[in-house]
């Protein structure tokens, strides 16, 4: 299946997305990053539904404070949890110019200052129009809006209801005349214009069309469908050896991941010699441990592990504690090692060895072990720093004896 992302996609296009778990028309409203009256957060590719999603009173109370407003609590609540789990974590929290509180008053609170939200209403200046009544610079005209009739019909702005009739829809932007004092706002009707309704209108008040930011990275199926993934868990715990020493091996595990949609391929272990300072890896597998060779002369040793699954999204890192590095070589085999050609049993003989060099400088001592009639474990019979020992054989009760 082709994929593409979303953000590459033109304006005009149209996405699937699941609304209470059946695919639902969105069109590819805006892909350009806005101008200062947006929030940074409004970047990326905007949607817009294609039909009505439902008809609703955009205000129970009858005042035109979107803030507050009904249709804005339902669809930041209600409506977003028709989504699919991993849509709802896609959809951007962004903030939108809007006029605060109720009444004509044309002030708007834009960029940082924005209404922080994830559905939304369009303005009537994002769908293109210009009213005298309505607020001073309530966004600006989305792409797919441009060249449509600031204040006549169009087509573009028509919508329809289970795909069967055109009907009127809300936008967010309050109707601001003194006449009008708190109750209306504007919205679009069946022809596609701009007219004022009252915010409790009717029984069941205007329709829906909810709008929202998708990150331009998600991905497009060939049919439309939008993809969403979510990264695996971080691994819960990585393990080291208590004594890890250079120029030896050195094993490193971690627990196991989880990934919610079941597509979990793998792990990336990454080791830093510097405190953290840079990383370089080390493994990349399915597997839930490694190991590596620390060089003999390093001071200290960390590790780290990320889980990643089939579409490349990766975990958070698990960090391992900066581990002090032991750098203790063995010392050499001593040269030689010197019995007597007849051992004679029940009586002694003198075993002796050459001494051993150490690359550390720290050479401690010797074991001597012995073993009889050439079988069988050897057993320790000495330890400590001379050169000799002198060893008793049982008289008859063996046939050959091996020092090493």
């Amino acid at each position: 299946m082709a994929k593409v992302q979303i953000g590459s996609k033109p304006v005009g296009s149209k996405v699937l997305l699941k609304v209470q778990g059946r695919p639902r028309s969105f069109i590819i409203v805006r892909q350009e990053n806005l101008s200062a009256i947006y929030d940074e957060s409004c970047n990326g590719t905007w949607l817009l539904m294609e039909d009505v999603c439902d008809e609703r009173k955009w205000n129970n109370s009858n005042y035109n404070n979107y803030a507050g407003s009904t249709i804005h609590i339902y669809l930041n609540r209600e409506f977003l949890s028709q989504f699919d789990s991993g849509i709802q974590k896609a959809i951007k929290q962004v903030r939108v110019p809007y006029r605060a509180g109720a009444g004509y008053d044309k002030t708007i609170s834009s960029g940082v200052h924005g209404l922080s939200t994830k559905i939304f209403l369009l303005s009537a200046e994002e769908l293109g129009f210009q009213r005298e009544q309505m607020p001073t610079r309530e966004g600006e005209t989305l792409t797919y809006f441009r060249g449509c009739s600031p204040d006549g019909t169009d087509d573009k702005r028509i919508a329809k209801l289970n795909n069967i009739r055109a009907v009127a829809w809300y936008t967010r932007t309050p109707y601001c005349h003194p006449a009008s004092g708190v109750e209306d706002v504007f919205s679009v009707n069946y022809q596609g214009t701009c007219l004022a309704t009252s915010c409790a209108y009717g029984s069941t008040g205007y329709g829906i069309r909810p709008a929202l930011v998708l990150p331009p990275t998600l991905m497009v199926a060939d049919d439309g469908t939008v993809i969403t993934n979510i990264a695996p868990s971080v691994p819960s715990s990585i393990t080291l050896p208590s004594t890890i020493k250079g120029g030896a091996s050195c094993s490193v595990s971690w627990s196991a991941a989880t990934d919610p949609d079941g597509n979990l391929e793998g792990y990336i272990v990454e080791r830093s010699y510097n405190g953290g300072s840079s990383w370089s890896q080390i493994y990349q597998g399915s597997a839930t441990s490694t190991s590596t060779t620390i060089p003999h002369g390093t001071s200290t040793v960390m590790f780290r592990v990320c889980a990643y699954d089939m579409d490349g999204e990766k975990s958070g890192w698990r960090t391992s504690s900066n581990k002090t590095v032991l750098n203790n070589r063995a010392p050499n085999a001593p040269p030689s090692i010197n019995v007597p050609v007849s051992p004679q049993g029940g009586a002694s003989i003198s075993v002796t060895w050459s001494a051993a060099s150490d690359p550390d400088g720290n050479l401690e001592g010797y074991r001597l072990e012995r073993q009889w009639d050439g079988a069988g474990a050897f057993d320790q019979i000495y330890q400590g720093s001379g050169l000799s020992y002198t060893d008793t054989i049982p008289k008859g009760a063996h046939t050959s004896v091996t020092y090493r």
